[in-house]
């Protein structure tokens, strides 16, 4: 298995054991297990308490250390998961350092580009 699709499988199985799609809570959760953010390099991870429809991913060194390839994929599947329970969902990827993003989406949430490492 691929360090990409072990990073969704164990979100996804974090997420929800149930054969429905995750909640936003279930997301936010599955994100923050031990497993999901060695995985993936997530600091934290937590709706906007401003705009519950954006889903906030604050990454740190171990996001930067993943190949771009893998970054790519995991936001893709980030965004996927949100938008499928979240109708209208925005998710912003930022350097936890800095709070600035690291990951750019474009059209219906394709990842257009994944910065570096710092």
């Amino acid at each position: 298995m691929t360090r990409g699709a072990l990073v969704v499988a164990v979100v996804l199985a974090a997420a929800s054991a149930r054969a429905h799609w995750a909640s936003p809570d279930e997301i936010v959760a599955g994100m923050m297990t031990p497993a999901a953010r060695v995985a993936t390099g997530v600091e934290r991870a937590e709706r906007d308490a401003n705009n519950a429809r954006v889903l906030l991913v604050r990454v740190g060194p171990g996001w930067f250390g993943l190949p771009a390839p893998v970054r790519t994929t995991t936001a893709a599947e980030w965004y996927a998961s949100w938008r499928h329970t979240v109708p209208q969902g925005v998710v912003a990827v930022l350097d936890v350092r800095t709070d600035e993003p690291v990951v750019r989406y474009g059209r219906e949430g394709a990842v257009v580009a994944v910065a570096g490492t710092r």
